[in-house]
């Protein structure tokens, strides 16, 4: 669908422009603490409830009902049975075999960094061989390693020992809080990148395509790869040829590569797709008002940006890693990451209200209330490298995974995720960049046929 489409493009580079100045803010230590009937010792090991009281409340999770806490050994009227009952539903906190969840043991280093890392839901995605304090094979040496490498963690530190109140505490608020010094940088790097003329850059991506267990044998998992080569000319003028690759796990075809080429020039999107099958190339463009007005909807996105609402702030988080010198620059190492589980609410939070008028009004507004049904969660976390001096990206990489519902308009949904590994890179700015339309491309026929359905409108018929 054309539209949808194009909706889901804008909403890309929307939400990674609200996401360069979200969480300004130090997450406020004092406020974990707060979780406790009593001020607590700071030196005290903490325990497996209290600390899951602080990590509810770092992470802003909705609590359940205090009776909703399943295990027999954690009595419903303690101040810690809300946390640990929230975190059994949501599959953070296991517990052990006899059924208990033992809220009064005291927690090792590793095992704040597993329930934290599930809490952000990428305990079963990180890579097992990062390198790190913990050798590779420990039950928990994804997750802790991954965490000293995002400056989250000490890399001197014992991850057996026990942890303190107090440890406990300040690692929570570094998690689920920004680092003032990363923020301060990425706010200058939007600045130096509104004040842009021209840009250029490539981007590699690999995806993988997870069913869920009921459709083995029905639905093989699907591999893609594919690289995007982008230039731009602000406002409204853009150049991009894509390059895909997709095979299905355990079948002998291999599906055939996928070009696509589209310019936007003067408000109008030309599109090439080349046919797989028979390598015949064909220029065609979209009707008029199939594409929305990008200049205006980049300038009000930009004019958008001037405070940041509170609600985006718990979603997005940004660490300072390093500053380095790399082929005789200095660039700054940011490290970011955080999850999504309301996307109908981020996403509103993320649009101004101005710009989802200019992408469809009452439609926009029905798709994303439909894609956050279907979207159970977004967990995502990457690098960038930014220019030291002029503060503009050098490179950027990202993973992301998609979590999807069980169900979704009453049918079951037989993809469980969809992971993606996103590398940005050869970037250019302003170096005389000049995009000119093809002659060919000109003379293109506008694209013909009845008209589509909207992002949510299903054809007549099974």
């Amino acid at each position: 669908m054309r539209k949808a489409a194009l909706i889901l493009v804008v909403l890309f580079l929307s939400l990674t422009a609200c996401a360069a100045l979200a969480s300004a803010q130090p997450l406020d230590r004092g406020e974990l603490l707060g979780v406790y009937p009593e001020p607590p010792a700071l030196s005290e090991p903490v325990t497996r409830g209290a600390f899951a009281a602080m990590l509810v409340k770092a992470a802003n999770l909705p609590a359940v009902d205090r009776q909703a806490c399943r295990a027999k050994d954690v009595d419903p009227e303690s101040w810690f049975a809300p946390a640990m009952g929230t975190l059994q539903e949501k599959g953070i906190l296991a517990g052990y075999p006899d059924g208990t969840l033992r809220p009064n043991q005291p927690l090792t280093g590793v095992e704040a960094a597993v329930l934290t890392a599930r809490t952000l839901g990428l305990f079963k995605v990180l890579d097992e061989s990062q390198s790190g304090p913990l050798p590779a094979g420990h039950w928990g040496s994804a997750t802790y390693n991954w965490l000293v490498n995002q400056g989250l963690l000490s890399g001197r530190a014992d991850p057996e020992n026990l942890l303190t109140v107090s440890e406990a505490a300040d690692f929570l608020a570094r998690v689920f809080g920004s680092d003032p010094q990363a923020v301060d940088i990425v706010e200058k790097s939007q600045k130096a990148q509104a004040a842009l003329k021209a840009m250029r850059c490539a981007v590699n991506l690999e995806m993988t395509m997870q069913p869920r267990a009921a459709m083995a044998g029905k639905l093989p998992p699907m591999k893609g790869s594919g690289r995007i080569s982008m230039e731009m000319v602000l406002p409204a003028t853009m150049h991009q040829v894509a390059r895909w690759r997709f095979t299905a796990a355990g079948k002998d075809q291999q599906i055939p590569e996928v070009e696509v080429e589209q310019y936007l020039v003067d408000g109008k999107m030309y599109m090439k797709m080349t046919d797989p099958v028979t390598g015949k190339a064909e220029w065609m463009r979209l009707p008029e008002g199939a594409v929305p007005d990008m200049e205006a909807i980049l300038k009000q996105n930009l004019e958008a940006q001037v405070g940041i609402p509170e609600e985006l702030k718990p979603y997005l988080h940004y660490q300072l890693i390093g500053t380095a010198e790399k082929n005789g620059r200095e660039v700054h190492e940011l490290g970011y990451y955080g999850r999504i589980d309301d996307l109908t609410a981020f996403l509103k939070a993320a649009l101004p209200e101005s710009l989802r008028g200019s992408l469809g009004g009452p439609e926009l507004e029905q798709f994303l209330t439909q894609a956050g049904k279907l979207i159970k969660s977004i967990s995502f976390w990457g690098r960038e490298e930014i220019n030291a001096d002029d503060y503009l990206p050098r490179s950027g990489e990202m993973k992301v995974v998609l979590s999807f519902s069980d169900r979704f308009q009453e049918e079951a949904v037989p993809v469980e995720l969809i992971e993606m590994h996103i590398r940005v890179q050869d970037y250019a700015y302003d170096d005389q960049i000049k995009i000119e339309l093809p002659p060919e491309a000109r003379q293109a026929k506008e694209m013909t046929g009845p008209p589509e359905p909207g992002p949510l409108e299903q054809p007549a018929g099974n």
